[in-house]
């Protein structure tokens, strides 16, 4: 059976199809419609496959651009609905951490733009665990984090500031210039992404401040 996986919070859709780890479908393939429905009709045409082969539905549930994420949310709790499957919903800092901790190999800090100077944050520690994500200031929410651990890696919109915080001066902090995980590894590592199985009346819901 095959599973969908959408990412939603990186810029722009990304849609994969795959089996046993293995993709089979990316929609980076189709850059001229961004439409999930044509992407996911385009996908299961190219692979031979048919909407009901769908067992399961992986989905990026942000922080991340506010209308995409919930866009694609929608689509994937409509679409687990009608054929009575699965949602299995992941944080973009859990793709985004997770992406960087098996590169590193040391504990990841991944970072999103919010209003009035917060931030979404989260904090992996390199033990398959995903520790934590909170919301608000990163000067108040990073000290506490790192105040035990001598080396991490930076991820995501905030990278630098985080690199000049003074508690970061003796630390051995790695920039990985990347701004968000790469989505790729919700069907090449998707055991990590399919611990929560929501089904109707569950569904995903988008990560706001509300949220957490």
């Amino acid at each position: 059976m095959i599973k969908l996986a959408i990412s939603t919070s990186a810029g722009q859709f990304a849609l994969f199809l795959g089996e046993n780890n293995k993709i089979l479908f990316d929609s980076s393939s189709i850059e001229e419609i961004q439409e999930l429905d044509y992407l996911l009709l385009q996908g299961l045409k190219i692979i031979n496959k048919k909407i009901e082969d769908i067992s399961e539905i992986i989905i990026d549930i942000g922080p991340g651009g506010t209308s995409r994420v919930r866009t694609g949310i929608a689509f994937a709790n409509s679409l687990a609905y009608s054929l009575n499957i699965s949602v299995c919903s992941v944080t973009s800092m859990k793709l985004a951490c997770l992406d960087a901790a098996l590169k590193y190999k040391v504990p990841v800090i991944f970072s999103v733009k919010s209003i009035k100077n917060n931030a979404y944050i989260g904090f992996y520690n390199n033990t398959n665990l995903f520790n934590n994500i909170e919301y608000g200031k990163i000067i108040e929410i990073i000290p506490k984090w790192i105040e035990n651990i001598e080396e991490f890696v930076v991820v995501g919109a905030h990278r630098e500031e985080i690199i000049n915080l003074d508690i970061c001066k003796n630390k051995n902090v790695i920039d990985s210039k990347m701004m968000f995980g790469n989505a790729k590894i919700l069907i090449e590592k998707s055991n990590f992404f399919t611990e929560t199985h929501l089904k109707f009346p569950e569904f995903a819901l988008p990560v706001t401040e509300e949220t957490l």
